[in-house]
């Protein structure tokens, strides 16, 4: 787990979960790059699905391709949503997704050269073993979670209860940048939300109301989208043929404790050594699209020189926030003034301690009372035996 948002994942379930935190709290930043190809998974219930997010989440940042993963089961827990101790149901959610498969194209793994179709089991095997949840993925599928040709952000906060909420979320997020879907063929969004099979919801009015206008709703409490679905007519009727979905993005309100964990590895430095207050905290979270880290470590930077030539007269904080917002910079001769500077300094320091050391070498070492070094008690006890000796000496002369 080397990998940024792996890191975040570790940093929030240390931080909320001994509190009782839950990964809905989390920041949106909290998930990973995914495949489109993964919209198009079938036959999985929500929470099958979600597991499946979780797994490939796990995967997606790894350089490399493994023969197994491992993590902390506790984790892998949290990640999921649920603190339940229910090994059968995650064993049937495992199961669930090991029955499943994706069709995969070649484009969908980065091979658009070839011509070549083939279905994919989503999860290989997996064990829960000495609380770690082990697993293995085929290295084809490796290959679309780590390089997808095309993809879209997934945000682990959202979990969705609505099967049709998580599925319409999946579908609607490739056209997020957009705005907006094409037309879709109203039996093509009923394969898309496994209804097809289903008697009920060939008629519209069912259709809407028992899965459209519930998976909507959803989305939106759950994600802050706004949904609206338009309607297209068949020509000369007014039978509903296509719809498509416009999206508004919204901001969705974060913990400040969670929102926190991203700047974890800037923490400490930030509160202990800066000594930001919890506004400035609070400014630097709700900005993180412009306070990235690289700009805030310029900033430390650039107090750190100016507190070391002591032009920092007031707070350390302050002086930091106004080269944050106004991201000062520096510089390279900058850097060299400070290293002349600081080696000017040195060289002082050490002329001063070779005069003094020649100094004492000419001045001739003064002779030292031995009794003098003694503590008094001890010079007494000493005087005291010495007077017993002269006397002895005197009587033996007698």
């Amino acid at each position: 787990m080397d990998t940024a948002s792996k890191q975040l994942a570790l940093a929030l379930f240390e931080d909320l979960a001994p509190n009782g935190g839950i990964v809905q709290e989390a920041p949106t930043a909290l998930g990973f790059r995914r495949s489109n190809a993964f919209v198009k998974i079938t036959d999985l219930s929500a929470a099958g699905r979600r597991l499946v997010d979780i797994t490939y989440f796990l995967i997606a940042e790894e350089a490399e391709l493994r023969k197994e993963y491992r993590v902390d089961f506790g984790l892998f827990k949290w990640l999921l949503a649920t603190t339940s101790n229910n090994r059968q149901h995650l064993r049937k959610l495992i199961r669930e997704a090991q029955q499943a498969a994706i069709v995969l194209s070649e484009e969908d793994v980065g091979e658009g050269t070839k011509e070549r179709w083939g279905s994919v089991p989503l999860l290989g095997a997996a064990f829960i073993e000495d609380n770690e949840y082990i697993f293995e993925v085929s290295d084809r599928l490796q290959r679309a979670i780590k390089n997808p040709a095309a993809s879209h952000f997934l945000s682990l906060r959202y979990v969705f209860k609505s099967v049709h909420a998580k599925i319409l979320h999946d579908r609607l997020q490739v056209h997020v940048d957009q705005g907006v879907t094409e037309w879709i063929e109203l039996d093509e969004l009923r394969v898309w939300l496994e209804c097809a099979e289903k008697e009920t919801y060939k008629t519209w009015k069912h259709f809407r109301q028992k899965v459209l206008d519930i998976a909507i709703e959803q989305i939106k409490e759950v994600t802050g989208l706004k949904i609206t679905m338009l309607t297209l007519n068949e020509p000369g009727s007014k039978k509903i043929a296509k719809v498509r979905f416009r999206i508004e993005t919204s901001e969705h309100p974060t913990s400040h404790n969670a929102a926190l964990a991203v700047l974890r590895s800037l923490y400490h430095t930030l509160h202990k050594e800066m000594g930001l207050t919890k506004e400035e905290l609070n400014e630097i979270i709700s900005k993180r699209e412009i306070y990235n880290d690289e700009r805030i470590n310029r900033a430390i930077e650039y107090t750190r020189h100016n507190v070391a030539l002591g032009k920092v007269k007031l707070r350390a904080g302050g002086y930091f926030m106004k080269a944050l917002r106004e991201e000062y910079i520096l510089g390279e001769l900058d850097k060299q003034i400070h290293h002349q500077a600081a080696y000017t300094q040195s060289k002082k320091r050490c002329l001063r301690a070779k005069g003094r050391m020649s100094a004492s070498k000419k001045q001739p070492p003064k002779r030292r009372n031995v009794l003098g070094r003694l503590p008094k008690r001890d010079g007494l006890v000493l005087n005291y035996l010495m007077q017993i000796v002269k006397q002895l000496s005197l009587e033996s002369f007698v």
